[in-house]
């Protein structure tokens, strides 16, 4: 079952996804003997007359409770709601039955109303909680598993329930119910555990979402498929139940309903497995949506004909059966919308469509019950609703393309977008798009069928195409998809006026069908760039190096950066160990788009020898990316040496301060540690901030990442201590420049601004280090409450911290984050930071020997200005140990402030 997740999980992944799968399993189960107790006890005492109404006030309540904000699944709080909830349900439910609503026409009312809030109260929190555990690429494959989940559940659940039913009359369901939903929350639901921090986004309000749908052709499409599909629908169970009610006697709708959900529910098991990914291939998104409507018409036209209950069972076997078909499409008809319009278009979809779909539904069924024989115009109605949700799904045909193809043009459907299965008729529009005068859209085009695995669609005369990008782009994906059958058409490139064409075309084309002859000829081409290519694939299989050296060595002299690209480029796709020492050479350029391609071969090479130059490049932004993604090809080799580079303080800051992120893109087991053993060690304090970036980053990834306690809360009382005593500096500072106003010069100014910089950024540093402790809880939003304007919200964050906050930590933190004098917070650090007293001058010769070039060049400076000649000593030891650079120049000026006479304040005590 854990396969449908995805390949490659943990442990812990695999019994988190055993437990979703079992919880939805557990609340479809639940849901079936609820359900099938409701439909008995309500049809057997209360007639078909009164469902109208019950429809109603479930469209109500659910409306309702879909504006409600329910804790994220990725908080511990939105975990244990869960459980609360269902056993919540489960106690309402058990309360149902005790109150024994067989002969009670309202509490049998209250039973229906109840099933239908229940259902929604429970999906919604269920699937907001397993919505925050995988990525949008893993979801695709959890869906299958907790779908087929939540349909085996239905049938076994339907299944219990005729097997109770023949020993317990159908009130005794609703404690099975009960028990169910009970057992799945003392079970599963706790093995649940949230993930990574939660990205959440404000709701839109309902107003908004209706302007911009109403603005917006093909979302008002989608609005009203979304009406006239649960109008119909509920139309549609309206027949069913009035049909069963009538033929079916009440003593035995208990079984009927049982016997019935059951086959409907292994119906709709069989359809999502077998069934509904056929129909997409075959006939496409819109086309699929037509065919519940279909069936629907067929269903209801034999109704009104007097088919009676068998035409009641056709309804709602096409219903069980294609709903969840239907969801399914509605979902995907919803994915080339712009991220901003689907998140707008989607919530009033659920609330507006289809509550008010259900709501007017009720009211026309309500009408109807005025009329002779109400059943056969409710299914004359749901007929012509039907008919009206096959055009309406016919119509929004030209608009689903129409969006597709503007996502097309515009990049959103493209780099590694999460894109559902093609279907007819995106395929006819992404092929057409390949004809596109637009070059975005035609690069974009091939892009989604390179990325669908479709690249042999992809027509070799595109390499004919006027743009140069887009033909470089095509040999690219024939190359990466091991095409052989574009060669003849990259032949016909080699006079191509554009060198940088001729080149690629050779490259894909030896790639695909290495010739020699063909490449003998490009080695004699006119441009350079050409020529390189050549000469590393004519070594590459088998030309002598020595003989390919003299035409090497001119290409790596050639002035033009484009030719050293091309060899590097050409090396990436031909890599073999005699292009170790080019490799080498060309790495010590400084053209950025050189050193990218060198950073890829050496990467695809993967020598020892080239670790060292990668580390090196780190420090230069346009080339990380690819340095770093060569390291990580290195595997546990490229691991050992970017932590021994972290360990080793005598490299360049602009390297080290990179090595964090590097590692945090480590497999996440080898990566924590490496990341944790230099928390307490690293000197450096910007390099020690990227570490607990990077392990911020690993434990968002991979919530059941362990990490030492012990060892975080050591950072935490070391983080606590600095916090505290730049406070204390800091106060000092501001003390003396009010004992004696002459020394509230410039540098004394910027000494208290580090000052609170500095200990701004170590607040962060504590909650980064909190947020690694208290997982689960969004640490990152509160410290950004506390930094916000509005008191309100100072106020929410400062009390949430202090629940958060384990006893021992509370005091200290909240000190440091409240609006507290100084005196009061120092007086608050307790153990964590004792303050002794500091005179004005004692504390910059302190400054002098801190960490950090800034401060002790500001502290220096200080000192010449006020010359504070008792201080000189240590000032010219500084000048000693830094013999070049700002600390340098700052301690020479100073000495110099201090031999002078009469200058600087002398009494500056």
């Amino acid at each position: 079952m854990t396969s449908w997740f995805g390949a490659g999980l943990g442990a812990f992944e695999r019994r988190r996804a055993a437990a979703a799968f079992l919880t939805v399993f557990g609340v479809a189960v639940g849901h079936a003997l609820l359900e099938t107790a409701r439909d008995a006890l309500f049809l057997a005492r209360l007639p078909a007359s009164q469902l109208p109404w019950a429809y109603l006030a479930i469209a109500v309540a659910a409306a309702g409770l879909s504006r409600v904000s329910w804790p994220s699944g990725r908080s511990s709080l939105g975990r244990r709601s869960l459980s609360l909830m269902l056993l919540t349900t489960a106690a309402v439910t058990a309360g149902l039955w005790a109150l024994g609503p067989a002969g009670d026409p309202w509490k049998l009312r209250a039973l229906y109303v109840w099933t239908g809030v229940n259902a929604t109260v429970t999906g919604l929190q269920l699937w907001l909680i397993l919505g925050g555990f995988w990525t949008v690429r893993e979801a695709k494959g959890a869906f299958t598993a907790l779908t087929v989940g939540g349909l085996v559940g239905g049938v076994v659940g339907a299944a219990v329930a005729r097997a109770l039913l023949t020993v317990s009359p159908p009130a005794g369901l609703l404690l099975a119910s009960a028990g169910a939903q009970a057992l799945t929350a003392v079970g599963p639901a706790l093995l649940l555990s949230p993930g990574g921090p939660a990205l959440t986004r404000p709701r839109a309000p309902l107003a908004s979402s209706m302007r911009i749908v109403r603005e917006h052709r093909y979302a008002r499409g989608l609005a009203a498929l979304a009406l006239l599909s649960t109008m119909a629908l509920t139309a549609a169970d309206f027949v069913f139940k009035s049909g069963v009610a009538r033929s079916v006697p009440a003593g035995e709708l208990g079984a009927f309903f049982a016997g019935t959900y059951t086959a409907l529910n292994a119906l709709a098991l069989g359809t999502q497995l077998f069934v509904a990914g056929w129909l997409l291939r075959v006939l496409g998104l819109t086309r699929t949506q037509a065919v519940l409507p279909g069936l629907l018409l067929l269903g209801s036209a034999g109704f009104v004909a007097g088919g009676a209950l068998v035409a009641a069972l056709f309804l709602k076997a096409a219903d069980g059966a294609f709903r969840d078909v239907h969801r399914s499409t509605s979902e995907l008809l919803l994915v080339p919308l712009p991220d901003e319009l689907r998140s707008r278009t989607k919530p009033f979809l659920d609330v507006a469509a289809r509550r008010g779909g259900q709501a007017l539904a009720s009211l026309g069924i309500l009408a109807a019950m005025a009329l002779p024989r109400p059943e056969t115009w409710v299914a004359a109605a749901c007929a012509a609703l039907s008919l009206a949700w096959i055009v309406r799904a016919r119509e929004l045909r030209q608009g689903y393309l129409d969006v597709f193809r503007s996502a097309l043009r515009e990049g959103r459907l493209r780099g590694g977008a999460e894109l559902p299965a093609l279907d007819v008729p995106a395929f006819e529009a992404v092929l057409a798009a390949l004809g596109s005068g637009d070059d975005a859209e035609v690069i974009g085009a091939m892009d989604v069928l390179a990325d669908g695995g479709h690249v042999r669609l992809i027509p070799t005369l595109v390499l004919y195409h006027p743009s140069e990008a887009v033909a470089l782009r095509a040999l690219e994906l024939f190359e990466r998809g091991g095409r052989r059958d574009f060669v003849g058409a990259a032949d016909r490139l080699r006079h191509h006026a554009s060198p940088r064409l001729r080149a690629a075309a050779l490259r894909a084309r030896t790639a695909a069908v290495p010739d020699r002859d063909v490449l003998r000829a490009a080695a004699a081409d006119p441009s350079p760039v050409v020529r390189a290519a050549a000469s590393v694939a004519l070594v590459s299989l088998g030309e002598d190096p020595v003989d390919a050296a003299p035409a090497l060595e001119e290409l790596l002299a050639d002035p033009d950066p484009e030719v050293r690209r091309e060899l590097a480029r050409a090396v990436a796709q031909r890599p073999s160990p005699v292009f170790e020492e080019l490799l080498e050479r060309l790495a010590h350029g400084s053209e950025p788009a050189v050193l990218t391609e060198v950073a890829r071969a050496m990467g695809t090479l993967r020598s020892e020898r080239f670790l060292p130059v990668l580390v090196r490049l780190l420090a230069q932004g346009e080339v990380r990316g690819a340095a770093r993604t060569a390291l990580l090809r290195f595997g546990e080799r490229g691991l050992s040496f970017v932590a021994a580079a972290l360990a080793d303080p005598s490299l360049p800051h602009a390297v080290r301060r990179h090595l964090p992120r590097t590692i945090s893109r480590f497999p996440a087991e080898a990566a924590a540690p490496v990341l944790l053993g230099r928390l307490l060690v690293e000197p450096d304090g910007m390099v020690r901030f990227r570490i607990l970036r990077g392990l911020g980053r690993l434990a968002a990834d991979h919530p059941a990442l362990p990490l030492d306690r012990e060892l975080l809360h050591q950072a935490m009382e070391r983080t606590l201590e600095v916090t505290f005593r730049l406070i204390h500096w800091r106060a000092v500072l501001l003390e003396g420049a009010v004992e004696d106003p002459r020394r509230a010069t410039a540098s004394h100014d910027l000494l208290v601004a580090l000052l609170r910089d500095k200990e701004r950024h170590a607040v962060e540093r504590l909650f980064r280090l909190l947020a690694l402790e208290l997982r689960g809880e969004n640490l990152h939003d509160v410290h950004r409450g506390l930094s916000n304007t509005s008191p309100e919200l100072r106020a929410s964050s400062l009390e949430l911290l202090e629940h958060l906050l384990p006893p021992a930590l509370r005091e200290p933190v909240l000190a440091l984050v409240d609006d507290l004098p100084d005196a009061v917070r120092l007086a608050r650090a307790g153990a964590h930071y004792r303050v002794e007293a500091l005179g004005y001058e004692r504390l910059l010769g302190v400054l002098l020997e801190s960490p950090g070039d800034a401060l002790r060049s500001l502290a220096v400076h200080h000192i010449g200005e006020l010359g504070l000649r008792d201080l000189r000593e240590q000032v010219e030891r500084l000048q000693l140990e830094h013999p070049a650079g700002v600390l340098q120049r700052a301690a020479a000026r100073a000495l110099r402030r201090l031999s002078g006479a009469g200058e600087g304040l002398a009494d500056a005590r």
